[in-house]
């Protein structure tokens, strides 16, 4: 039986090609996430490739906001809008935590995150990623109990590796800014775009 408070989520569709989650800060709703948008992804005609880039993308970005929520003590419900138009996918993930803001920039130079490197296949890429993860446990809820979780650390850098676009965004009082200067920050939002007609 579920307890009343607890967050249920599922898939809003309130347009064709347009979706949405309500989230709780749980890394068992990444999961369901991940089910979610891979479905809407292949119905929408994505290639497996496409949708492993996207998911780990995802994957990173709402994993990045549950640890927000969590740092801030903060159970508020994390939403998930995405939109599918042709070929090009956008998602936002919205949280009430720091978000991604205290990560620095994907520096040129940084060939072991970079995918346009060239002489890197997508595999070691991944493998990379693993390695630097497994060092950086942090313990976050699964099922409402703390868990040890690896996936963990370079969110932005992974993300920016995966996708074309990446905007970090902040709201509170009302407002979204880029640099909220003059206004209380309530948390983030990570949007995230990708073009697949970019990737054939």
């Amino acid at each position: 039986m579920t307890a009343p408070s607890e967050v249920i989520p599922y898939l809003l569709s309130p347009s064709p090609g347009s979706y949405a989650m309500f989230l709780p800060p749980d890394m068992s709703s990444v999961k369901q996430f991940r089910c979610e948008l891979r479905r809407t992804l292949e119905d929408n005609g994505f290639s497996s490739d496409n949708i492993m880039q996207i998911e780990l993308a995802a994957d990173e970005a709402l994993t990045n906001a549950v640890a927000a929520n969590v740092s801030c003590d903060c159970d508020e419900t994390i939403i998930c809008r995405w939109r599918i138009d042709s070929a090009k996918f956008t998602l936002y993930i919205l949280d009430y935590g720091s978000g991604l803001s205290g990560e620095s920039p994907v520096p040129d130079n940084d060939k072991e995150l970079l995918r346009s490197n060239q002489t890197q296949c997508f595999s070691t890429f991944l493998d990379h990623i693993k390695n630097h993860q497994s060092k950086k446990p942090e313990t976050l809820p699964y099922n409402g109990s703390g868990q040890k979780h690896k996936n963990m650390g370079k969110g932005l850098k992974i993300i920016n590796a995966m996708m074309d676009s990446v905007k970090v965004m902040f709201h509170g009082e009302g407002m979204v800014d880029e640099a909220p200067a003059g206004f209380k920050v309530m948390g983030s939002i990570v949007a995230l775009e990708y073009d697949r007609s970019k990737h054939l």
